[in-house]
């Protein structure tokens, strides 16, 4: 009998080893990609995500402790995680993208337990070449899922804001803030 539907098994088992290395690793995902604004909430799964607002300068502090000094600049992207659904995600990606290069920040994006909200900065040091047209990209890579959602969010930064604000911020000291978590309301 093993003889007869020996070819059928190993093609079946070909096909369950393939469909599990992709819920592992989950390499050939497909991304949905959808663009947002600042101040416009976009969902990735159970968690919702805003983009608050930016600033710049040379300093950067960390909830009042100091960070760096970047002879180039810091970009703080103040953004709100809430999770309103019934699973935390645990696989989130985030990072930043101007004049067809990427960026990745210095620190991780925290996404809380179901219920609550957090307010949170992620940083990234670039040239203030790259701050005009800046686009922050929050992906939600879960591993079993036929797609995963992407939000790319415009900063709306023209090349004239970024001059003026270069100018204005240059030497400013950026002070962010790992957040605090709070019950959604």
């Amino acid at each position: 009998m093993i003889r007869r539907f020996g070819h059928w098994l190993v093609a079946l088992l070909a096909c369950a080893a393939m469909i599990g290395l992709h819920a592992y690793t989950g390499e050939f995902g497909h991304v949905d990609a959808r663009r947002a604004t600042i101040g416009q909430t976009a969902r990735l799964y159970a968690s919702t995500v805003v983009v608050n607002g930016w600033s710049i300068g040379q300093v950067l502090y960390s909830d009042d402790a100091f960070v760096g000094r970047t002879g180039v600049i810091y970009l703080a992207v103040n953004v709100t995680v809430a999770t309103d659904g019934s699973e935390r995600s645990t696989s989130w990606k985030v990072g930043g993208e101007s004049n067809g290069r990427t960026f990745a920040v210095d620190d991780s994006l925290f996404v809380p337990e179901p219920g609550f909200q957090r307010r949170q900065d992620v940083v990234f040091e670039l040239s203030p070449d790259d701050l005009a047209g800046f686009t922050v990209t929050f992906l939600d890579q879960a591993p079993i899922y036929a797609y995963d959602p992407q939000v790319n969010v415009d900063l709306g930064i023209t090349a004239q804001d970024a001059a003026q604000a270069f100018d204005r911020s240059r030497y400013d000291t950026v002070r962010t803030t790992s957040g605090t978590v709070e019950v959604i309301r």
